[in-house]
C-alpha cells in the first residue's frame, strides 16, 4: 500500500467532493485524512484509479480514541488516450447510472413487495455515499467493505472453490430475479431502465478490439495444440471473428424475454467475501459495475464460471451451480409476486446456455492471461493506451511469464474441453 498525499488526487473538483462527503459523514471541518493508494493499476484494475481513504476527528484524536473511518474513492483517469481507448467515461457514466438509479429503484421494488431486502433482498454491494459525473473529473466514493471484513479471493495464492461460487451463483439469482419480476410487473419501468444500457465494451467498431480478441484466439489453439479434436474444434468456432460471435451473444433480438440487467464484469476480482471461523466463504459483495449491461442472465454465469473456476471444479459441481443459480432466481422470483416457470424456466436456462454459453470462451481468452499472471507481471495502462491509439495492436503478453504460460495453457484447454463436452461449440 503506497502512502499518498490529499494532492495526489488529480482534481480540485474531486478533492473537493471527497473533503466534503467526510465532513458531512463526521459533521466537522476539522479532521485528519490519511490517501494511499488500494489498488495496483494494470494488474488489478485497468479502468479506474482506487484510493483508499481514511479520516478521524482532531478532537478525538486529542482524546486518544482509535476509531477511524474508512472509504473507498474510485477516480477516472485522466490520460487521454486511456480515456478513449477503455471508453473511461462511458464506463464511469454506466457506475454512476448504477449507483443512483438502477440499484436505488431495485430496492424500492423488493420493499414494495415486503421483502426485507438486507434479509432477503439484494443488498450485495457496496454503499455509494457521493458521485461525481462531469467530464475527466468522474469518481464514485464507495464503502471499503473491509472495514466489515470483506477480502478479494488473492488468485495468486488461492483457488475459487465450489464455496465461493455457491454464492456466486445464489447472489446472481437473486439479482437476476428483480429484472424478471420488474419485466413482468412492470414493463414499462423495466424498458425505461434499461434503455439507458446499451453495449458500451463488446462492440463491432474498435478493430483493435476485433485484432485482440482474433490473436486471443491464437493462444487457444496453443492450449489445444496436441489434440486433434479439440483443435478441430476451435479452429471451427475461430472461423469467424471471435467479436462478432460475443456481439450476437448479447443481442437481444435471439435473447427474446429471457433478459434482465445484469453485472457485465463478474469475475473473481469484482467479488469481495467473508469467512467464518474455519475458512468457509460467509457473504459475497459484488464490486466495479462499470459494464452493467441488457442481457441473457447467462452471460454473467459463463463469464464468471469459464474464467474463474478450474475445469476440476467445475467437473465436480457444474450442474450443482446451475441448480443453486436457477433455486435462487426462481425462489426470488416466486418472493417478488412472479411465476418463475412462466419467465424463466430451466429449461429455457439450458436453452440460452446453448445459444450464448460461447460467450465464455471468447471472455475467457482475455480474463485468463490476467488471473493466471505471476506478482509483477502487469501492464502500463496508459503506455498500452497510446500504443493503441498510435495503431499498434493490443497486447495481452504483458501479463504472461515462461511460468504463468503453463497455468495458462491448462485453464484454456480446460474451457475447450468444457465447451466441446457440454456442446456450447
Amino acid at each position: 500500500m503506497v502512502e499518498l498525499e490529499l494532492s495526489d488526487i488529480p482534481s480540485e473538483e474531486i478533492r473537493t467532493t471527497l473533503c466534503d462527503t467526510i465532513e458531512n459523514k463526521l459533521k466537522s471541518k476539522k479532521y485528519k485524512i490519511n490517501v494511499s493508494s488500494a489498488s495496483k493499476v494494470g494488474e488489478n484494475n485497468f479502468i479506474g484509479i482506487i484510493y483508499r481513504v481514511t479520516f478521524k476527528k482532531e478532537d478525538e484524536i486529542e482524546n486518544g480514541k482509535t476509531s477511524i473511518s474508512k472509504l473507498i474513492l474510485k477516480v477516472a483517469p485522466q490520460n487521454v488516450a486511456r480515456r478513449e481507448q477503455f471508453v473511461i467515461r462511458p464506463a464511469f457514466l454506466r457506475e454512476i447510472y448504477t449507483y443512483d438509479k438502477i440499484l436505488p429503484f431495485f430496492r424500492q421494488f423488493e420493499e414494495s413487495k415486503g421483502v426485507i431486502v438486507e434479509e432477503d433482498g439484494f443488498h450485495e454491494y457496496p454503499k455509494c455515499y457521493r458521485t461525481l459525473d462531469s467530464d475527466i473529473n468522474e469518481c464514485l466514493l464507495l464503502e471499503d467493505l473491509s472495514e466489515r471484513g470483506f477480502k478479494i479471493i488473492d488468485r495468486r495464492t488461492e483457488e475459487v472453490t465450489a464455496d465461493h461460487v455457491h454464492l456466486v451463483m445464489k447472489t446472481l439469482g437473486k439479482f437476476h430475479a428483480i429484472s424478471f419480476a420488474l419485466k413482468d410487473q412492470q414493463p414499462e419501468k423495466f424498458k425505461e431502465i434499461t434503455s439507458n444500457l446499451d453495449e458500451i465494451f463488446i462492440v463491432t467498431g474498435k478493430e483493435y478490439l476485433r485484432d485482440y480478441f482474433n490473436k486471443q484466439a491464437e493462444s487457444v489453439f496453443n492450449a489445444v495444440s496436441d489434440d486433434d479434436e479439440l483443435l478441430s474444434k476451435a479452429k471451427k468456432f475461430f472461423e469467424r471473428d471471435a467479436i462478432d460471435v460475443a456481439v450476437e451473444c448479447l443481442d437481444l433480438k435471439l435473447t427474446g424475454s429471457g433478459s434482465v440487467i445484469s453485472h457485465g464484469d463478474a469475475w473473481q476480482n469484482n467479488t469481495m467475501f467473508t469467512y467464518d471461523n474455519n475458512g468457509k466463504p460467509i457473504a459475497i459483495n459484488f464490486l466495479d459495475w462499470q459494464i452493467a449491461r441488457h442481457a441473457s442472465p447467462i452471460i454473467d454465469i459463463v463469464y464468471y464460471m469459464f474464467s474463474c473456476t478450474t475445469k476440476e471444479l467445475r467437473d465436480a459441481h457444474y450442474d450443482e451451480f446451475l441448480k443453486v443459480y436457477h433455486n435462487s432466481l426462481s425462489t426470488h422470483v416466486r418472493r417478488l409476486g412472479s411465476d418463475p416457470e412462466k419467465l424463466f424456466s430451466y429449461e429455457t436456462m439450458q436453452e440460452h446456455f446453448r445459444k450464448f454459453a460461447k460467450f465464455g470462451l471468447i471472455l475467457s481468452t482475455a480474463l485468463l492471461p490476467m488471473i493466471t499472471s505471476d506478482d509483477g507481471h502487469g501492464i502500463d495502462v496508459d503506455e498500452m493506451a497510446e500504443s493503441v491509439q498510435n495503431g499498434n495492436e493490443l497486447d495481452a503478453g504483458g501479463f504472461i511469464s515462461d511460468k504463468s504460460r503453463n497455468k495458462l495453457n491448462k485453464r484454456l484447454r480446460g474451457v475447450v474441453n468444457d465447451m466441446v463436452r457440454l456442446g456450447y461449440i
